[in-house]
């Protein structure tokens, strides 16, 4: 037992995971609170909608409402989280983003149902500022992809739950369980609040901004923003960066909301095997990840980055192109989006903080994903417009995206390379 505790102990993701102390401890703890529902509804929403009379379009349209509310809310949560600090910040806005979403697509009749919902769950986007620094402001610089991979493990662990709802659909049908679920992910979230609050402290940074906001009201901590913005623009690594996860952006959203259409129409692959699918990718992405982000270090960025998008544009082109006869090869299919996924999310979120100016982290990590989302809310809408056309063409344009990824990738490595960013990330990973 000894022996096993010490071989366990030598893989840095467990070893960090056991040590983890304070806010880190606290968020990544509680993640599969939030995990675990969001993987029992997240494979069949789409589905859902369908079900409730929604065309290709509207689905579209449902998501640049979401992406374009996220856009707003991300460009005022630095200031909201400066002025009322991490841990309030989190726990308010964690309430509004999720319950009353979870309200609203457990109850929902049509359209507009889901346009309300993605309208408030885009608020998410402040308590994503809060959170984040919550966990990692106070933790050391070298632990950053650790601590990234280790809160996407945390809901990995719950997709080992998702086929359950294939379960739940055959012994009843799509839309009661889908409330159902909805329901149950309302309770997990109220707990996890809950939880979250209660373990956690505010973080120096935190503490020292509240300080200085103390008598002001939100619009005085948007003082000096479009500074801010200059600041951030005239940072081209930080915008090339952006960029990729723009594209990356598009191409999740994609996957998320058309690829499950694309799947169970054309390809014919049955609903009942979503869950399956998403489960198959969880389990698969939860080995990768500790195989492979325990050597994944942001200054050796560049390889591990241009794989996990090369395999992006390969398997969109090759969805695109498949025939129905061979709708099989959708599974090995979902083997390579887990692996790029456990590449491409640690590194991506590991790189943006170290390239944030550290004295305007908050508003400047709001602002950047402002720029992203600006950037990508118009192609759900686009996206449900190509459906309609073909149910193809989002994955085609996946795999163009990949593609300007690439390009902006190699522009990254080569201002890296020149001006030697990075050179303090640290050696430790784990």
């Amino acid at each position: 037992m000894a022996r096993f505790k010490s071989l366990i102990m030598r893989n840095k993701l467990m070893d960090t995971l056991v040590n983890l102390r304070g806010n880190a401890r606290a968020c990544i703890y509680t993640e599969p609170l939030w995990g675990l529902p969001v993987n029992l509804y997240m494979p069949l929403a789409a589905k859902y909608m369908e079900a409730l009379g929604l065309d290709v379009f509207q689905i579209g349209v449902v998501a640049t409402t979401y992406l374009l509310s996220q856009m707003f809310f991300s460009f005022i949560s630095g200031a909201v989280t400066d002025k009322l600090g991490r841990r309030w910040t989190t726990t308010i806005f964690d309430s509004l983003a999720w319950l009353v979403p979870f309200f609203f697509w457990m109850n929902a009749r049509g359209f507009a149902w889901f346009m309300v919902a993605a309208a408030a769950n885009g608020i998410m986007r402040i308590t994503n500022n809060a959170w984040s620094l919550l966990m990692v402001e106070d933790a050391p610089k070298s632990k950053l992809v650790s601590i990234y991979s280790l809160s996407t493990i945390a809901g990995l662990l719950s997709g080992f739950a998702a086929p359950l709802t294939s379960l739940f659909v055959g012994e009843n049908n799509l839309i009661p369980t889908m409330r159902w679920l909805y329901l149950f992910a309302f309770v997990c979230m109220v707990i996890k609040i809950y939880l979250v609050h209660t373990m956690t402290t505010e973080t120096s940074p935190g503490v020292r901004r509240k300080e200085e906001l103390r008598g002001k009201s939100v619009f005085a901590a948007m003082k000096g923003s479009w500074s801010v913005i200059r600041q951030m623009f005239t940072k081209t690594p930080l915008m090339l960066v952006l960029g990729i996860m723009s594209c990356v952006m598009v191409i999740r959203s994609s996957t998320e909301n058309f690829w499950p259409l694309l799947v169970t129409g054309k390809l014919g692959i049955s609903e009942g095997s979503l869950p399956l699918l998403s489960a198959m990718k969880s389990v698969v992405q939860l080995v990768f990840y500790f195989m492979i982000a325990t050597r994944l270090k942001p200054r050796y960025f560049f390889r591990p980055m241009r794989l996990g998008l090369m395999i992006i544009l390969v398997l969109h082109l090759g969805w695109y192109i498949l025939p129905r006869e061979l709708a099989p090869l959708v599974y090995a299919g979902v083997l390579m989006e887990a692996l790029e996924m456990s590449i491409l999310t640690p590194l991506l979120s590991s790189l943006q903080m170290l390239l944030l100016d550290q004295t305007e982290r908050s508003r400047m990590f709001g602002f950047s994903l402002t720029f992203c989302l600006l950037v990508t809310s118009p192609f759900g809408a686009l996206n449900g417009l190509l459906a309609r056309v073909e149910q193809g063409l989002p994955m085609l344009l996946s795999a163009l995206m990949a593609g300007l990824a690439l390009l902006l990738l190699t522009r990254f490595r080569l201002l890296a390379d020149r001006q030697g960013l990075l050179t303090d990330a640290g050696e430790e990973t784990a």
